[in-house]
């Protein structure tokens, strides 16, 4: 056991079993969930919530447990750092693109790339066929600009419209 879960997590495992609680017991009493307190026990830090929280579950475990609560949240406080270190160097590391280092891709990975590229291809002529669509109904439905294709009955001139009037009013002379 490294000493980050030795004094983080083993210790308030110990001091639980010393008291002969069970995990249950701890989880009652501090209403902290049972999962948390194993993941904690364990010294795991992936499945822990924020770091408030579990400040404070180590604080109500070792609590619970009679134990100096400063003992293991400083160890908590040191694999957090670790974790953080581990992260920040590994960050650090140059991504190296298999193509220029001259690493080939095995035949799983060129499959797999090939019917990615497929799969685009697809969903490009699609999206091209669509607004081809939506284009070509949307000039379809417009309205022919110079009146085009409208019906070839000849409209009437204003003065034949006023003359059949005047016409139909007069009484007819017999």
């Amino acid at each position: 056991m490294t000493e980050e879960r030795e004094h983080f997590g083993s210790s308030l495992r110990r001091a639980r079993e010393g008291r002969a609680l069970t995990v249950g017991d701890v989880a009652s009493s501090t209403r902290v969930p049972r999962a948390s307190l194993e993941l904690i026990e364990a010294g795991d830090l992936v499945g822990l919530p924020a770091d408030v929280f579990v400040r404070g579950f180590i604080r109500s475990y070792a609590r619970a447990v009679g134990v100096d609560e400063v003992t293991p949240l400083s160890g908590y406080d040191r694999a957090l750092r670790a974790r953080s270190e581990a992260a920040r160097a590994e960050s650090a590391l140059p991504v190296i693109d298999p193509a220029i280092a001259g690493l080939a891709p095995d035949g799983d990975e060129l499959e797999e790339s090939s019917s990615r590229r497929g799969l685009g291809l697809a969903v490009f002529v699609i999206v091209l066929l669509l607004i081809a669509t939506i284009t070509l109904s949307l000039l379809l439905r417009r309205p022919p600009p110079s009146g085009e294709g409208l019906s070839e009955r000849p409209a009437a001139s204003p003065a034949s419209i006023v003359v059949s009037s005047v016409d139909e009013a007069s009484p007819s002379r017999g």
